[in-house]
């Protein structure tokens, strides 16, 4: 590591597809609606062939803490399924 990190700041829209260049790392404030989402935003960096790292900021929503603690229920998620469990069981 040369001590320089190369970013964007960027709303959701980053998910597009948009190949910026030679980004590496990708920082995220709140928990994206899905498992794609996440996916294809982290996506951004590390393009390449180039090592990156992804940092998920959560928020203080009882949901987005939970996955914090738990990223494998997260990750583990469909990529067509959405966060939020709508029957709340």
């Amino acid at each position: 590591f040369s001590g320089e990190l190369l970013g964007v700041v960027a709303t959701n829209a980053l998910e597009l597809g948009i190949d910026i260049g030679d980004l590496d790392v990708t920082i995220h404030v709140g928990v994206p609606p899905t498992v794609a989402s996440i996916w294809q935003q982290a996506g951004r960096a590390g393009r390449r062939g180039r090592a990156s790292a992804a940092v998920l900021v959560a928020m203080d929503a009882p949901l987005e803490q939970h996955f914090c603690r738990h990223p494998e229920e997260f990750f583990a998620r469909t990529l067509e399924a959405r966060v939020p469990d709508v029957t709340n069981e």
